[in-house]
């Protein structure tokens, strides 16, 4: 237990409740995983998982939204505004009273049992909810404060369990910023085990975007390029580095690297534009011209093309397939928009999806080492357009 240790933030409301009402009902509920995680390292939580004693039927007695999603890893999941709640059932034989004078406190040998079964340390704590104390019954906190990515127990025991080890790892290094202890880098490099990303899952599409939404998520991709998994699962992108650049344009080297380069240049990452530039030059493969420099065109559209037969094959929804493939496909557009026609101008920045396209372009730009004067020219030629259409629908101009 870390009785010192106190959160020193608010949760969202809405989530929060989830957890009460569990206890309200004589169950017990418990923050645990990536949320208890992220609170101790004084981060806001980007999903509440709940640890709970109560079963399938009574979740759904109590949250008459409760969806049980075919595919991924929690018990239950709850689609709330601001942050997804995800519950997990604690498989541990535990009656409601369970604080028996003289007995095992059973609600404790619950938690225990369900932090050996973590894959890692650093996500084998709990929130106490009632008494704002954390449990950390694997003494883990140590490899917390050292920022240091390790499994529970041996590497190679935890890939039994988890078949998918090298993508759950790099996803844990793309939300910490953490790095990976020696033994289980070297376990994953020898035992990367490529096969088992063939066979394309939701949990797998869910960890991988996961892992590209992250301000790591260069160093991220890399690593599963390096381990052999990007191939399985993205190999239209694993193509790009055999496509070689201008060096007079793109001194960073082949396509795949700009890629990645552009990953890093983002400020702000969110899942839409991650995916818009990791796909945004998947059609360089297709339309290489090397007669004069190396020429791609059209490769815009054809990007897109290629991104949404990748964006199928990975489900998304149509809302935000709509915006992505947008994205790639307008990517070049910016370029000369200043000296388009007025009426253009206003039809281009008008789209809801025009704030993600030029982040895409200053991220794109930048990764290149090129001054981004232009990125600011257009930027305050979107605000002045912006204000003088919004005077307008005002009757400020007639």
């Amino acid at each position: 237990m870390l009785p010192g240790e106190r959160t020193v933030f608010s949760m969202d409301f809405s989530s929060e409740q989830c957890a009460l009402q569990l206890i309200e009902h004589g169950f017990w509920a418990f923050y645990s995983a990536e949320t208890a995680r992220d609170m101790l390292l004084r981060r806001n939580p980007q999903r509440i998982n709940i640890l709970t004693n109560a079963d399938l039927f009574q979740l759904s007695k109590l949250f008459s939204d409760v969806d049980f999603r075919k595919g991924y890893g929690e018990s239950a999941y709850l689609d709330r505004e601001h942050l997804p709640v995800c519950f997990f059932i604690s498989d541990y034989p535990v009656e409601k009273a369970v604080n028996i004078p003289g007995m095992v406190d059973l609600t404790k040998e619950a938690l225990r049992v369900a932090a050996r079964h973590e894959l890692f340390r650093i996500n084998s704590f709990f929130y106490n909810i009632q008494r704002g104390v954390f449990h950390d019954f694997l003494d883990s906190y140590i490899q917390l404060k050292r920022g240091v990515i390790q499994t529970v127990g041996d590497a190679a025991e935890a890939s039994l369990r988890y078949p998918t080890i090298a993508l759950k790892t790099v996803k844990l290094l793309s939300e910490t910023g953490f790095v990976i202890d020696d033994q289980l880098r070297s376990f994953i490099e020898e035992h990367g085990n490529r096969a088992v990303y063939e066979n394309l899952k939701v949990e797998m599409i869910s960890d991988f975007v996961d892992t590209v939404n992250s301000k790591h998520a260069e160093t991220a991709i890399s690593l599963l390029d390096e381990w052999g998994v990007l191939e399985a699962l993205l190999p239209e992108l694993a193509r790009l580095k055999e496509v070689y650049h201008d060096k007079d344009h793109h001194p960073e080297g082949n396509a795949f690297t700009h890629t990645l380069r552009c990953l890093a240049c983002v400020k702000e990452p969110n899942k839409n534009l991650m995916m818009a530039i990791l796909l945004h030059d998947l059609g360089k493969a297709t339309t290489i011209s090397s007669g004069n420099g190396f020429r791609f065109p059209d490769h815009a559209n054809e990007s897109r093309k290629i991104a949404d037969r990748v964006l199928r094959r990975w489900q998304f929804d149509e809302e935000d397939r709509k915006e992505i493939l947008y994205l790639v496909q307008n990517h070049m557009m910016i370029n000369g928009i200043e000296r388009r026609p007025e009426g253009f101008q206003n039809k281009f920045f008008s789209s809801p999806f025009f704030p993600n396209l030029l982040e895409l372009y200053r991220a794109d730009v930048e990764s290149t080492y090129t001054h981004v004067k232009n990125y600011y020219q257009v930027a305050r030629l979107y605000r002045k357009i912006k204000r003088k259409m919004k005077f307008h629908r005002q009757g400020v101009y007639g």
